[in-house]
């Protein structure tokens, strides 16, 4: 019982994760509206960039995962609920809004770094923990920057056609298909430039299909899958007055 527990224990902290996501964003959108997704997305997109530094071994997969997958895949539902009940633009407004608290957040921290060490030893110091985490390669940045606004902008662009075209209809499929197809845009985007592009030694198309693409979409995938259901569950949580926005 207790091996079989262990055994599980990644699954059983992402699920955990992603109930504790998919809570927090119905709150934000009952207390907070669009403003609280707003929030909600900066934070979820400079902690799932933290987070990649960690790897996890999932027992259904043979390669380890990094952490940040479940967490950044909730932000393409967030999306989508700006869009389906404020509008396109302040989904756009939204991605903004993130993206600029995430370029804040790296640069600030790229600064903090550069601060030389204090020998002090009667203190807490954490500055070589610091500097592991934080001190980015120039070529991960640019790659995650770009895989970023890439995927979102073709979440909300997909959306909200189909949106215009089914109107209120078959939000759970309209869902599915943006999320699918935006997941494996931000996923191909960063890949290519951070493997292959800006890589001092490229792998190959085949490892980074295999390896890179492949076993981290699949798992987006059934992220995505779950997060449906939140974004025709968020209409519940909206006041009528919300609806255009204020």
């Amino acid at each position: 019982m207790t091996n079989s527990f262990f055994q599980f224990l990644p699954e059983i902290l992402s699920i955990t994760t992603l109930i504790f996501c998919f809570v927090t964003i119905l709150g934000a959108v009952k207390f907070f509206g669009k403003n609280g997704l707003y929030a909600y997305s900066t934070v979820a997109a400079i902690t799932s960039n933290i987070q990649v530094l960690k790897l996890t071994q999932y027992s259904i997969v043979s390669d380890p995962i990094a952490l940040g997958t479940v967490l950044f895949s909730t932000t393409f539902a967030v999306d989508n609920i700006i869009t389906e009940y404020y509008g396109a633009e302040y989904a756009k407004k939204g991605l903004y809004i993130s993206f600029f608290g995430y370029l804040f957040f790296v640069i600030v921290m790229q600064i903090a770094v550069l601060h030389p060490v204090v020998l002090q030893t009667d203190c807490v110091n954490l500055h070589t923990e610091l500097k592991k985490i934080f001190s980015l390669a120039p070529y991960l940045f640019l790659s995650s920057l770009a895989a970023y606004f890439c995927g979102q902008r073709t979440d909300i662009f997909i959306y909200a056609n189909l949106k215009k075209i089914f109107k209120t209809k078959y939000i759970a499929g309209r869902s599915m298909f943006s999320m699918a197809v935006s997941a494996f845009v931000d996923n191909c985007v960063f890949s290519v430039l951070a493997w292959i592009v800006f890589a001092e030694n490229p792998i190959s198309i085949s490892d980074l299909w295999k390896t890179y693409i492949c076993v981290t979409y699949i798992i987006r995938l059934v992220v995505t899958a779950l997060c449906v259901p939140v974004v025709k569950l968020a209409g519940r949580f909206i006041s009528k007055n919300s609806f255009k926005g204020y």
